[in-house]
């Protein structure tokens, strides 16, 4: 984003991330379902997230990289350009492409899902328009405008998550 976005917005995006709809649904039913033995999968969840966040953001700083396949490509492929950078960044790029699969899949049903609730259309029709707003968004305001829909997305949900925990 430029470097515009100040860090504690930034910190909400992140956080936004974390506690999408992924997690807003999936691991709240997951909880539901198998009860507090379903703990070790937010514990994983978290843990893991925390793990990324602070054991290699670090080095992309450090190796002037914005991406994991970048990452790896200087770290253990040697200079850039050489055949051996470009194998390690395919092979980075295709086990993003495969974990961010399953990730993703449970966005845009939640956001067919959430999208079909609210207008009353149909659950494909929702999907559509969920993600045409999303991609309108991206087009019209850039990585600027993905950062702070995030940070409203977090306080949205950080609200919804207190609402019932204070009812309660």
């Amino acid at each position: 984003a430029g470097r515009r976005v100040p860090a504690l917005f930034n910190g909400m995006a992140t956080a936004a991330d974390w506690i999408s709809a992924a997690s807003f649904i999936s691991l709240a039913g997951t909880l539901y379902l198998h009860g507090f033995d379903a703990l070790a999968y937010v514990m994983g969840w978290t843990g893991g997230y925390c793990l990324v966040a602070l054991l290699i953001a670090p080095y992309l700083r450090r190796f002037a990289q914005y991406t994991i396949p970048d990452f790896l490509a200087a770290r253990y492929g040697g200079d850039t350009g050489t055949r051996r950078g470009n194998v390690v960044r395919a092979l980075a790029v295709g086990a993003t492409i495969v974990v961010s699969f399953t990730y993703v899949v449970a966005q845009i049903y939640a956001v067919g899902l959430i999208a079909s609730r609210f207008t009353g259309v149909d659950f494909s029709v929702g999907i559509f328009l969920g993600l045409a707003s999303i991609l309108v968004c991206s087009f019209l305001g850039g990585m600027r405008a993905v950062t702070w829909t995030q940070v409203a997305q977090y306080i949205i949900i950080l609200v919804a998550f207190l609402i019932p925990t204070i009812w309660l």
